[in-house]
């Protein structure tokens, strides 16, 4: 094991918690992984119980300073990354959730948005870089302080019809607190309200320009500023507190790293030169671009976010394309029973897209470049000899075209081709998925040797505030890539299967709304 020094690094993300205590080189030297459920009360619900969320941290850094045989005191520093959107309020005063989270992938606020105007549609996108969706905390947050203020007859966090106006007052008055994921973490750790550029620039509040919560906004979704969490760059040595001696790490050990958890993942792989993009496979499939210091022009398809921040610099900013459904499309797969288990894919034969049937994956809706809130995932072109194999070709197929639209719409934004991409996450370590992949988005895939790539991030950001690494460029030496996937697959039957795909995608989002 290596001397030292130590970063350890905290990852909240949509279907579980991971910790991870990394060496100076970036190499990981103990990790552990903790699953949570979301609570689902209904078809368009998503949601978690905070108290459940920080058991599965509290759970998972226990075992690895176990495992590690590293006590925390010899942390240098502690990141934090986590899902971005999702959000919750709880008490100021006692840290008691006020109602269960809501999840990114809730769709209770659809209604909402689309009840927005032109102005108000032109207003977010000019200040927050987002395209206006339920996918992002402002409309979540104002259901909950509309709503939020009752309890489940248990005893435990949920929601009731009961009048917001009491709750709004509260939160007016800073006696309740709202926040993303991160904050909620920071807030159990070192019991400072908190967050960083790249998480709050995710909420639909903040404008990404100035840098600030953004008044406009807050009135127009109704969220009071006193209850939001302070800003901070995403590498800063004392904005985000230390953790309490007395608390799960036994240790005052300084958290200087807060991020994102797609930009962490950008950092983790060391994307530090401009126009460097990545991909990570997850729950949903997203892209990400570092851009630079400009923040780009993202044409209404894409994403104009914040992507790193270091205290005593600028921003530096990206292009993101989301894709809802990768993860949550071969969950689904496995539940019906199409398919077994993920390492499933070498049955399935050679890559050539072949058969009638096409997938559209809409679990959450259509996010990038088409943004429709309301699909539902369809499966189209079923005849009597259509089996489940053919029905898992389709959905692999639509994973990749999904993002490849994605890709396309960045390069068309920024006029950069992207012939190489980093890629990580879950399904992309399986061989034959990657190599499917590759053949259908058309571009070389470089796998990360690391497959902690986010929660290294968030270490890497931590440890650049507590000199662990000098600057970015100094993360060169850690960095490392696996295995490249090169396209193998005839084009133009590629192309055919694409076109037929994007016509099915057309129509199913063609009943819910034009594109």
């Amino acid at each position: 094991m290596s001397a030292g020094p130590y970063v350890g690094a905290l990852d909240q993300g949509t279907g579980g918690t991971r910790f991870v205590v990394f060496d100076g080189d970036g190499s990981p030297v103990s990790s552990a992984y903790t699953t949570h459920n979301t609570v689902t009360p209904d078809v368009d619900r998503v949601e978690y119980d905070p108290l459940k969320l920080w058991g599965c941290a509290t759970d998972t850094i226990r075992r690895v300073l176990v495992r590690a045989d590293v006590e925390a005191d010899r942390l240098r520093a502690l990141g934090v990354s986590s899902q971005r959107q999702t959000v919750l309020l709880w008490e100021a005063a006692t840290g008691r959730p006020v109602a269960n989270a809501l999840s990114w992938q809730d769709r209770r606020t659809a209604d909402r948005i689309a009840a927005l105007d032109a102005e108000d549609r032109q207003l977010i996108r000019s200040r927050t870089g987002l395209e206006p969706d339920p996918y992002f905390a402002a409309p979540n947050a104002q259901w909950l302080l509309d709503n939020g203020d009752a309890a489940t007859g248990d005893g435990k966090p949920g929601f009731g019809d009961s009048a917001g106006t009491a709750l709004r007052e509260r939160a007016a008055a800073g006696n309740v607190l709202v926040g993303t994921v991160d904050s909620w973490l920071l807030y159990n750790l070192t019991g400072t309200h908190a967050t960083d550029v790249t998480n709050a620039a995710q909420t639909m509040l903040f404008d990404i320009h100035a840098r600030e919560w953004d008044d406009d906004l807050l009135d127009l979704f109704g969220v009071p500023r006193a209850a939001l969490p302070t800003v901070h760059p995403s590498s800063d040595p004392t904005g985000f507190g230390e953790t309490d001696p007395d608390g799960i790490l036994g240790a005052a050990v300084p958290v200087t790293g807060v991020m994102g958890d797609q930009q962490a993942a950008l950092l983790g792989r060391v994307g530090a030169d401009r126009d460097a993009a990545k991909v990570t496979y997850g729950t949903g499939n997203f892209f990400l671009q570092h851009t630079g210091t400009e923040a780009p022009d993202a044409d209404s398809k894409l994403l104009s976010t914040v992507w790193f921040q270091r205290a005593g610099s600028g921003p530096l900013y990206g292009l993101e394309g989301p894709v809802f459904a990768t993860g949550t499309l071969l969950e689904w797969l496995r539940s019906v029973g199409f398919l077994e288990r993920a390492d499933g894919f070498d049955r399935l034969g050679p890559t050539a897209p072949r058969g009638p049937v096409q997938v559209v994956p809409g679990f959450g809706g259509l996010g990038a470049p088409y943004w429709v809130p309301g699909v539902d995932t369809a499966v189209l072109g079923v005849t009597r000899n259509t089996d489940a194999d053919a029905v898992v070709r389709a959905a692999v197929r639509a994973i990749a075209f999904a993002t490849r639209t994605v890709v396309d719409a960045a390069e068309a934004a920024t006029g950069v081709d992207h012939d190489r991409l980093l890629v990580d996450g879950g399904a992309i370590q399986h061989d034959e998925f990657a190599q499917w992949q590759a053949d259908l988005l058309g571009r070389r895939l470089v796998r990360s040797e690391v497959t902690q790539t986010t929660a290294l991030g968030a270490g890497f950001a931590a440890g650049l505030a507590a000199d662990v690494w000098d600057s970015i460029d100094d993360l060169d030496r850690c960095r490392t890539e696996g295995r490249t996937f090169t396209p193998s697959a005839e084009s133009d039957a590629v192309e055919a299967a694409y076109r037929r795909w994007q016509t099915a995608v057309d129509a199913v989002a063609g009943i819910h709304g034009s594109t």
